[in-house]
């Protein structure tokens, strides 16, 4: 299913579960039973047909001699079918029985920090759910509850509670608590014991979609499609569930802590994540200067939250956030929605208050809580310590080579750019913005160059680069990812309100590449072709370069154009290779793959043997007229 199907299904859901709320969860139950009935039915038609292959070549073993010259005849198809069902039982049964790997932290024990546990004893009681196996001390800015079922997906459950020293680090205690309380909602069914049991399918549902996604036999994928249709139908219609989960989980949240604390602790996650954002990109600005990262970076991050925060800032974060809408899977409603549940009143919109008292990682941690800082510094600079040191290295080798296209008298076009690059990523001055500048004077439509300038002279304060920038987009637009990397924390260092619509922007073309590149990454038998578009002097070249190869067991080559439905406007060829059937039976078809894509080809081709799972695209390609090049 489509991203954009998911969201139109939804979206009626969300109204026909308003309409009518009780027959809603009686399709949520149906399709539940459904699904777990479906999964009973693929097992036992794995095992029961796996149970009939052994079955039949042990008969046919044992009623004479012609019956077992029918079993050596049959004994390859035999063999395939039975590793095929034996392969797709066993990926089945190890996805429902998964584990998933343990959370990771730094362990806190109840002698240590006796203040937090006392306070995730009362919450345990007031909320009436189960105890935390372990509480791991993190260093997100973020708080978890994770689940981990002692046999994969089933089976007695651990449950563990993930808290993230800096966001302990930038809360009151109440508010920290209103977070974990969100979490925790869920594992306590405050939303109600099916609701939590839904909460869960779909976890265990999306692990098993992405198992079965990568069968690579037919039997398998035949045998795997009633699953894999099914789960995308059910996370959507257990999505509007999943949503009112979240508005649910935030009132059992206002009714452990009070309603102010609840709608703070939404906005001020909100601001210190991107507070936290900004702090870690100023710490890596230093790794040109220093070999090895900072030791003590959990110390620094504590003491800058001491540190007044401008009010440009915190009204820019907390308006960015209040309606940012999560990926397509994102149940999560937006934070204006949420603060709108809880009836923030006319605060909606404001800021939360400076914190008047001590952190929460100051009241749960206590003495504790310098020596901690240490432990997580010390992780941190073990995880980052290497890719650091390297980056450290490839900074002083690119210093070295501005160093040498400075004292260049003569650059050639590569040069040039490669200077400029290289300027603009280590010491962009108003040399730089000259430079480029002058270039541009006569140049007026090169979008690279336009989009130097542009970063060049946001990198001097010179908000005319925005300009610039937008200009290179509408001539170019793979250049928006990188214009908006510059253009973004531009308009944020100024508070500018310009800057969410400069991240929206980025994030709608990074979900578009992304699409773009898994599309083309993998040809299926559904893709569409359309006419090459090559002239005849072209297509006579390689025709000629074709017949030159000598390419045995080759019966006909096609070639075509593939529209990329992710984005139409890709260029993309498929050269279509329609091998005979002795050069089948000799496995030379990747001998013939290879040999064809060593040719130098006029477009970027994908060359694609048409095999038996190809079929499809037979068909297409010798509908297509002209797209048959040899053969």
């Amino acid at each position: 299913m489509t991203p954009e199907r998911s969201r139109d299904l939804v979206a009626r859901l969300e109204a026909s579960s308003a309409a009518a709320p009780a027959r809603y969860r009686g399709t949520v139950l149906a399709l539940t039973l459904t699904g777990l009935a479906l999964i009973a039915l693929v097992l036992c038609c794995l095992g029961g047909g796996l149970l009939v292959l052994v079955g039949l070549a042990a008969w046919l073993a044992l009623h004479g001699s012609a019956a077992l010259i029918l079993l050596l005849k049959l004994g390859k198809l035999l063999v395939v079918l039975a590793i095929a069902l034996w392969m797709l039982l066993k990926t089945t049964t190890r996805a429902l029985f998964v584990r998933l790997p343990a959370p990771r932290g730094r362990e806190l024990t109840r002698a240590e920090a006796p203040a937090l546990f006392a306070a995730l004893d009362r919450m345990r009681q007031q909320m009436k759910g189960p105890a935390f196996h372990q509480v791991l001390l993190v260093d997100d800015v973020n708080a978890a509850v994770v689940q981990r079922p002692a046999f994969g997906l089933v089976g007695w459950p651990r449950n563990y509670l993930l808290l993230g020293l800096p966001l302990l680090e930038g809360m009151s205690e109440a508010e920290a608590l209103a977070v974990v309380a969100h979490e925790y909602g869920h594992l306590a069914g405050s939303h109600g014991h099916f609701a939590a049991f839904v909460y869960r399918l779909r976890l265990a549902w999306g692990t098993l979609h992405a198992v079965l996604e990568h069968q690579s036999s037919r039997v398998g994928r035949w045998i795997a499609a009633p699953l894999l249709h099914f789960v995308p139908y059910y996370n959507a219609y257990t999505f509007v569930l999943a949503r009112a989960d979240e508005y649910a989980a935030d009132a059992a949240s206002a009714a452990l802590v009070g309603r102010d604390a609840a709608c703070a602790a939404l906005k001020r996650s909100r601001i210190l994540g991107a507070q936290h954002e900004r702090f870690i990109g100023r710490v890596f600005d230093g790794i040109a200067q220093e070999a090895t990262p900072p030791s003590d970076i959990t110390t620094r991050w504590a003491a800058s939250l001491g540190e007044p925060l401008a009010d440009a800032d915190a009204r820019l974060w907390l308006d960015s956030a209040l309606d940012r809408v999560g990926l397509v899977a994102d149940t999560h409603p937006t934070l204006r929605q949420r603060l709108s549940a809880l009836d923030a009143g006319q605060s909606l919109d404001a800021a939360p208050a400076p914190l008047a008292g001590g952190s929460a990682a100051e009241a749960w941690l206590g003495h504790g809580l310098p020596a901690l800082r240490e432990a997580l510094a010390r992780d941190w600079v073990e995880r980052v310590g290497e890719a650091w040191s390297e980056r450290n290295q490839e900074l002083a080798q690119q210093r070295q080579r501005l160093q040498e296209l400075h004292a260049q008298t003569e650059r050639s076009e590569a040069e040039t750019y490669e200077r400029w690059r290289l300027w603009l990523r280590l010491a962009p001055d108003t040399g730089l913005v000259e430079d480029v500048a002058a270039f541009n004077a006569g140049h007026p439509d090169a979008a690279p160059t336009l989009f130097f300038e542009g970063a060049a002279r946001l990198a001097v304060g010179d908000a005319s680069g925005i300009a610039l920038l937008e200009r290179a987009i509408a001539l170019d637009v793979e250049l928006t990812q990188p214009a908006c990397s510059h253009a973004h924390p531009f308009l944020v260092e100024r508070g500018d309100s310009a800057a969410e619509a400069w991240a929206q922007r980025w994030q709608h073309r990074a979900t578009l590449e992304a699409a773009r590149e898994a599309e083309l990454a993998r040809l299926t038998a559904d893709a569409v072709l359309a006419a090459h578009g090559l002239d005849a002097g072209q297509i006579d070249a390689l025709r000629q370069r074709l017949q030159a190869e000598k390419l045995a067991h080759v019966s006909r080559i096609h070639l075509a154009r593939r529209v990329v439905r992710a984005d139409p406007t890709v260029k993309a060829w498929v050269v279509g290779v329609e091998i005979t059937w002795w050069g089948r039976q000799r496995s030379k078809t990747p001998e013939l793959v290879q040999q064809l894509a060593a040719i130098e080809w006029p477009v970027p081709v994908v060359v694609a043997p048409l095999v038996a799972q190809f079929k499809p695209l037979t068909k297409k390609f010798r509908a297509l007229p002209d797209a048959r090049l040899l053969g």
